[in-house]
């Protein structure tokens, strides 16, 4: 009969739960890293969206002035806006009583009559008809 060497259970096992508890801190430092991700997006969208909020509401200013004082029109064009950073408005007319307006915010130097902007400029559009009776 063959006597095979007893192998000690109790030495194979060493070691065993530091590796798990050493795979455990590694799975949580990674899910602690992706929620810090995940809070700066947010955290720049929130900006974003609080910006572009910001811009309709100019927006919607600027077209009751217009409609309020339909008889200077034309002196709408472009002004800065302090409560973007580097703001500005631009008032462009499309055809008669119809205008378009972009607001454009965290650029250092905007072109408002160029027909396309460049994919990193912050802006908001809107095209607008300021029809009035009797004028």
């Amino acid at each position: 009969m063959v006597n095979f060497p007893t192998i000690n259970r109790r030495h194979t096992q060493q070691g065993a739960v530091l590796l798990e508890a050493l795979i455990a801190v590694l799975i949580f430092s990674f899910g602690i890293l992706a929620i810090s991700g995940l809070q700066g997006a947010m955290m720049k969208n929130t900006a974003d969206a609080t910006f572009r909020a910001e811009a309709s509401y100019i927006v919607q200013q600027k077209i009751g002035e217009m409609l309020s004082k339909p008889i200077a029109l034309g002196g709408y064009v472009n002004f800065p806006v302090n409560t973007l950073p580097n703001g500005k408005v631009c008032v462009i007319a499309i055809s008669e009583a119809r205008f378009l307006f972009r607001v454009t915010w965290g650029e250092t130097d905007v072109n408002c009559n160029a027909a396309a902007f460049p994919n990193t400029t912050h802006r908001y559009e809107a095209v607008t008809s300021v029809v009035t009776a009797g004028v």
